[in-house]
């Protein structure tokens, strides 16, 4: 019983945490499928070493850092690639993300409140655009509308975001 709720735990904290792990990921790698595959490895790594986790702690920072190191490792094991970035840059980037000075964690809190704040219909398109990385052009059909109108929706769907975020974040600054 007790591996079944340990399971269920750490499913839960990988589920609520993918987006942000994931975009932490993909801004030291800068590439979907690369960080696809670290991502899944990093989800291994983070299940083999779940019954060492604190459950006071906070499992973003915790698997942030698993990531940081299998980036590294992925960067180091790819390394003959020169569209890579060096350990040096990788270390500073690491730092910056993870320094409390930096709002970008409470951006990407800030985003997914004003993701929650969309119509449906807003949610959809940016869901198939951005996550599921879908042509417009398909999206365009399903939905019947022109290529044209489509890239208008999603320009203001995307400035309702940043006005939403940036709202969010200042009023977070002033508390």
């Amino acid at each position: 019983m007790e591996q079944k709720n340990q399971e269920r735990q750490f499913t839960n904290l990988l589920t609520t945490h993918r987006r942000q792990l994931y975009a932490f990921i993909f801004s030291l790698l800068a590439d979907h499928a690369d960080a696809e595959d670290v991502y899944q490895r990093c989800s291994m790594i983070m299940w083999s070493k779940f019954d060492q986790f604190d459950t006071t702690c906070d499992f973003l920072p915790w698997a942030m850092g698993i990531a940081f190191y299998e980036v590294k490792n992925f960067l180091r094991v790819s390394s003959r690639d020169r569209h890579r970035f060096s350990e040096q840059l990788l270390n500073q980037l690491f730092e910056r993300m993870s320094s409390p000075k930096n709002d970008h964690n409470s951006k990407m809190l800030s985003l997914e409140k004003c993701l929650k704040s969309l119509r449906k219909k807003d949610l959809w398109i940016v869901e198939q655009v951005y996550w599921e990385r879908r042509k417009r052009e398909s999206v365009a059909q399903e939905m019947g509308l022109k290529i044209s109108a489509l890239k208008t929706r999603v320009g203001r769907i995307r400035n309702q975001l940043r006005k939403c975020v940036l709202r969010r974040v200042a009023e977070v600054e002033h508390v």
